[in-house]
């Protein structure tokens, strides 16, 4: 019997950061976890490749309210089946292991996000639940320092840990890249398309530089809710030759792209409610050495370290966003040594493993 029990709604091969994050938590205890999760499109296939038992079920149900009371039955039904449960989220999760270990005893981890823990804090009696689920965690386990230091604040938690998010698998292509070829200069971003990511930012940059910087492009990968939106605002800026939207690359296909790609753009929007966590795409662009440019806020400066790994910029200053990436086509050398420390940073302490063996000392 596994004796830990993943329970989360987020889970590959929902693609995303905390899908991201949470895969590579079970790869890493594969002989000693199982998981259950909501279906996915594709979840047939990508259970039958891992190492470790997955259950596809609905956990919240559509009828009975708390809605999360079916995920507490389930939890109550499962007892003798784990020894210690990890919950991905505050909320809703949070609350039915919080209630199962009242009556199994079953002790249990929390893992926030950053906009699981801000969503709590919106009323107060979410907050007031958020509380009981936090204090009774065996612990709290962030995805930042910011992060940590909020939930001790404000929840009152005592024991949290750190666990970044980080690389499972580094790039085996050449180290130092082409930084000096005059020949292009190729924005990137890869993220789903959604307004916190900043996109529309980019854009408006790309419009004040296109005539400044010679061949320069703006690469776009990902797909979700904001596509149309975005592809629509690049043919009223006239943008059309300088940006290109990509979806459904492979890893192969992605490898390729940051490998030539010069500079990694996410000036993510600092919003409370839905805000950037962390941002793992930064350090994959780092293990591909392509530094970043992003916005100076909590988790996101844990990230992108300002002026050794990248640039931070002020949230929405769309005029600094472009000088930043102005001053980087121009001084290429500064460029490349932005990239290589980004990538030595990543390498050393953003290994997936050495994240996550912090977690061993609790299971």
């Amino acid at each position: 019997m596994p004796k830990i029990l993943l329970l989360t709604l987020d889970f590959p091969p929902r693609t995303g950061g905390v899908a991201r994050y949470l895969g590579a938590l079970t790869d890493f205890f594969k002989e000693e976890i199982s998981v259950i999760s909501v279906p996915e499109k594709g979840d047939e296939e990508f259970d039958q490749k891992v190492n470790y038992l997955v259950r596809r079920q609905e956990l919240l149900s559509k009828i009975i309210w708390p809605h999360w009371l079916k995920t507490a039955w389930l939890l109550l039904k499962e007892k003798n089946n784990y020894q210690i449960l990890i919950v991905s989220h505050l909320l809703p999760l949070g609350t039915a292991a919080w209630l199962a270990k009242i009556f199994t005893g079953r002790p249990y981890i929390v893992i926030v996000h950053g906009m699981d823990v801000a969503l709590a804090k919106q009323s107060v009696i979410k907050k007031q639940l958020a509380g009981f689920v936090l204090s009774e965690a065996k612990v709290v386990v962030a995805n930042s320092t910011a992060l940590a230091e909020e939930v001790k604040k404000d929840f009152d938690v005592k024991k949290t840990e750190v666990v970044c998010p980080g690389i499972k698998n580094f790039p085996h292509n050449n180290v130092d890249r082409r930084y000096c070829d005059p020949g292009h200069f190729v924005l990137l971003t890869v993220s789903r398309l959604v307004p916190r990511k900043g996109h529309s930012r980019v854009l408006e940059a790309v419009v004040a530089l296109k005539d400044r910087i010679p061949n320069l492009h703006y690469k776009i990968v990902g797909d979700g809710p904001m596509k149309e939106i975005l592809k629509k605002k690049v043919d009223e800026l006239d943008l059309s030759s300088f940006v290109e939207f990509l979806d459904n690359v492979s890893n192969e296909e992605l490898a390729e792209i940051y490998s030539s790609s010069d500079l990694f753009v996410m000036p993510t929007v600092a919003n409370q409610a839905d805000r950037e966590g962390f941002g793992t795409v930064y350090l994959e662009a780092a293990a591909y050495g392509v530094p970043s440019i992003a916005t100076r806020q909590p988790g996101v400066d844990e990230a992108v370290v300002d002026g050794e790994t990248g640039i931070l910029v002020a949230d929405g200053n769309i005029d600094e966003l472009a000088a930043a990436i102005f001053d980087l086509w121009q001084d290429r050398e500064k460029l490349k040594h932005l990239g290589l420390t980004a990538q030595q940073r990543a390498v050393l302490e953003f290994g997936w493993g050495r994240q996550m063996e912090k977690l061993r000392k609790y299971l």
